[in-house]
């Protein structure tokens, strides 16, 4: 049988072999770094995805908590599509990479992101941060050695601390007791479970880890379920009959019925609503991923959450002034604006375009939190131009990588910066 639509519309390798494709080496590679560390080289994982021109524009992807390096293989159509390299590493205690203390999470994340770049030979690459991954960003951004250059910064539903956002999901972790930290991972892990129904704006910062209960979450949903009528609610499939081909779990048919039902059922959606996923991955495939960055760990989360929640060791993100009035009101306030020093040394010759993507229904970042940061970048810093803030109608906190109608224009945008450098 015939595995394409027409001889002009191939079906995507992970559609065509989709244990192969989660197993490409691209996908699960390591290096080495910190060899003067007491405990000897560190370990860290990265996966590469999209272009396989070595010379694409490259996006570095730091992803938020719970992000594992198998992300990537979800962004690796489009990007390859769009002409674009993407690289995404597993931060300290997920996937491969070793764990290290709290205190020297974000700098030694930082080296980590470092040696990757030196082993794949990149001098010049675009940034897109999620969630939290703005803390990690801004210290790169802040201790970026000479010779290396970064022309974008695209922020994802970028993080704001509960004392300045108003968000109180993640601070209900603050209430437990310092000798059960250790085991912050798990609670993290139940606690979305328990939320996790209550609103899609809610989640962890990556579908990889709210998809493990959820598959249409955030970037990871693959559309294949008919979008809600207006005034009700989708056909679930134990309402459904056995008669009807369109209510059949889509994991369970023949890969082109898959891929022709992922597209009419985004074809019913809105422009702000579509998705991509499908076009390029079946339905079943983040579930195997899922395995398989289960096995080998999420213990990071707890790390993550404590940073979020700047507890204990987890207070030290690196690019804040040591020497610096501690009000944590500031906070921000004082990173940014290192940043925006740095930018103006740099001047037109090296200039930094940066956009900030929210979506409209994040319960992690309410509306205040969202408007503190677009007051501070574009009002106050002057860092993100009005037309480059953009808040997706009914898009919640995961679901902006999923998107289209961001996700096209982002890597658009990647490789006009790129092309800009070599101007």
């Amino acid at each position: 049988m015939s595995t394409t639509d027409d001889d002009n519309d191939p079906l995507p390798p992970a559609y065509l072999d989709p244990e192969g494709f989660l197993h490409d080496p691209a996908f699960h590679r390591t290096t080495t770094y910190g060899r003067d560390s007491p405990d000897g080289p560190l370990v860290v994982s990265y996966a590469v995805a999209g272009s396989v021109d070595l010379n694409a524009p490259v996006l570095v992807w730091i992803n938020g908590m719970g992000g594992h390096r198998l992300a990537a293989c979800l962004l690796d159509g489009i990007c390859t599509a769009n002409g674009v390299r993407l690289i995404t590493v597993d931060r300290p205690a997920a996937g491969k990479s070793t764990a290290v203390p709290l205190v020297d999470r974000v700098r030694l994340s930082h080296e980590a992101l470092l040696a990757v770049l030196a082993k794949e030979n990149v001098k010049h690459f675009s940034i897109i941060s999620h969630s939290n991954g703005v803390i990690y960003t801004l210290y790169t951004l802040l201790n970026l050695p000479e010779g290396l250059t970064v022309p974008a910064w695209i922020l994802s539903s970028p993080w704001v601390p509960p004392f300045l956002s108003g968000s109180t999901l993640l601070s209900i972790a603050s209430w437990i007791p310092s000798p059960l930290t250790s085991r912050l991972g798990g609670f993290v892990s139940g606690l979305q479970r328990v939320l996790g129904p209550l609103d899609a704006g809610v989640g962890w910062s990556s579908g990889v880890v709210r998809g493990v209960t959820e598959w249409s979450s955030g970037y990871v949903s693959m559309g294949t379920s008919a979008p809600a009528p207006a005034g009700g609610t989708a056909p679930t499939p134990a309402a459904s009959t056995t008669a009807d081909p369109a209510s059949e779990a889509p994991e369970n048919l023949p890969p082109l019925k898959q891929r022709e039902r992922f597209r009419r059922n985004n074809a019913k959606r809105p422009p702000h609503k579509q998705m991509f996923g499908g076009e390029y991955v079946p339905p079943g495939l983040f579930g195997e991923g899922m395995k398989i960055a289960t096995a080998e760990g999420l213990q990071s989360m707890g790390a993550e959450a404590m940073l979020c929640l700047r507890q204990g060791d987890g207070a030290n993100w690196g690019w804040d002034d040591v020497n610096a009035p501690k009000d944590e009101m500031k906070l921000y306030e004082r990173g940014f604006g290192r940043l925006e020093t740095a930018c103006r040394a740099r001047g037109q010759s090296s200039p930094l375009d940066v956009s900030v993507w929210y979506g409209t229904e994040d319960a992690l970042i309410p509306a205040k939190g969202r408007e503190y940061l677009r007051t501070l970048l574009c009002e106050t810093l002057g860092l993100v131009k009005p037309d480059d803030w953009h808040e997706i109608k009914a898009a919640g906190h995961d679901d902006t990588l999923g998107l289209t109608c961001m996700v096209e224009p982002v890597l658009k945008r990647v490789v006009e910066a790129q092309s800009r450098l070599a101007e």
